[in-house]
């Protein structure tokens, strides 16, 4: 059994260069204008939430199939796009939608600012459960919306929703929408049933509409299971807006293809009739052969051991930290490839921390700062990478606070 398992996580071990691609995660130069300053040439990039393992063989075939064509115009997903889609969500999750509620977009951060100019106004309140992927907060700041911040609850170094904060704050009128990511990035909960249904009924109580950000709904480690919000109650279809893609899953966040699901009717049409003013409704050629590539008995097997080597990557993360960082917290993520570090025992400012680690130890991570109240003090650190990388990059990280 043993031997099986090693066998399987072996392709994840081939190491790929990136710094002759254009892969924003490895130029210095992208990396330097992220933190706004310079960095070490033999940096770690853990920052960016993409991954370095190579894509599964089927999305490189598929990809290349339609290159050798030699023509590259607009593309219209047909119904074996959301048939897969429709298959996927099925398979890994037990839910049954259908096609016509799928629409295609470009990525999930554009379905957030499609639906927030879509069915809020301006000067209105979105409320967002912080620490969280920081452009929740700035596009709601784009769109002229005000920021509304639910912190989570932290007991210990365990996140739980504040129930109570978001009752009251769903009840004023002017807070017309939330922002659930789910799983959470950057904490790592996978929301349980009874969480997801508690924030939907008070939401649905003051007519709150949930935009629910679920791109990392793959990524889930043993013991757990992750629920789409709108499978657990045909009411909520009604009322609420699923955004997924197989950007996070598969490494494939460059090929620029996400999709809504919205089961009523007056709502799909209103989010699609947004998407056209905004000309968000271009669809990515490569990203439509990639959707049919992947979301299939073959992408499910190839998850399989993806989930196995990202786990145990965690699982060194816990361990390196609890015997040679004991000063720093960490929690083992429940899913999503990124661990969150808490490293307030040092006594360091958020300033000092970073020029400790992104700077001097030259390990790229992004500041707990950047994901709103609560981030403090902390640094997200992507797991998705060669476990020679890992050891690498945890080592430098400990020399740096010693």
């Amino acid at each position: 059994m043993m031997q099986e398992q090693k066998e399987s996580l072996c392709g994840f071990d081939r190491v790929f260069d990136r710094c002759r691609t254009h892969d924003l995660k490895w130029r210095q130069e992208g990396v330097e204008a992220y933190l706004n300053q310079k960095v070490r040439q033999d940096m770690i990039p853990m920052w960016i939430a993409d991954m370095d393992f190579g894509c599964m063989d089927e999305i490189v075939k598929a990809v290349k199939g339609r290159a050798d064509h030699g023509i590259y115009g607009y593309c219209a997903p047909g119904a074996e796009f959301g048939g897969h889609i429709a298959f996927w969500e099925k398979e890994r999750f037990g839910w049954k939608i259908s096609a016509d509620w799928i629409t295609a977009l470009p990525s999930v951060v554009s379905g957030i600012n499609i639906a927030i100019r879509a069915f809020s106004k301006e000067g209105e309140g979105i409320i967002i459960q912080t620490p969280v992927y920081d452009p929740f907060i700035s596009i709601v700041k784009r769109t002229g919306r005000v920021p509304v911040f639910n912190p989570l609850k932290r007991k210990q170094s365990h996140y739980e929703m504040d129930f109570e904060g978001l009752e009251r704050l769903a009840s004023l009128p002017e807070n017309r929408m939330l922002i659930l990511c789910s799983p959470h990035n950057p904490v790592g909960r996978v929301w349980t049933e009874d969480e997801l249904r508690r924030l939907a009924e008070i939401c649905l109580k003051y007519d709150v509409k949930i935009v629910a950000d679920e791109i990392h709904s793959d990524i889930v480690y043993p013991g757990h299971h992750h629920t789409p919000l709108l499978s657990l109650d045909p009411r909520y279809g009604q009322n609420f807006i699923h955004l997924s893609a197989p950007g996070k899953t598969f490494n494939v966040p460059g090929l620029k293809m996400s999709f809504s699901i919205i089961p009523d009717e007056e709502n799909k049409k209103a989010f699609d009739t947004m998407q056209l003013a905004m000309s968000l409704d271009i669809r990515n050629t490569f990203g439509v052969e990639c959707v049919s590539a992947c979301y299939t008995e073959n992408g499910i097997q190839w998850l399989d051991g993806l989930l196995k080597y990202l786990w145990n990557n965690a699982e060194r993360v816990h361990e390196f930290v609890r015997t040679e960082m004991p000063k720093v917290t960490m929690e083992m993520p429940e899913g999503t490839f990124l661990c969150w570090l808490d490293f307030s025992g040092y006594g360091l400012t958020d300033e000092e921390l970073l020029k400790r680690i992104n700077l001097e130890a030259g390990v790229i991570c992004v500041p707990g700062g950047w994901f709103g109240p609560g981030g403090e003090h902390h640094l997200r650190l992507n797991i998705g990478c060669q476990r020679k990388t890992l050891e690498e990059a945890l080592q430098r990280i400990k020399e740096a606070l010693d």
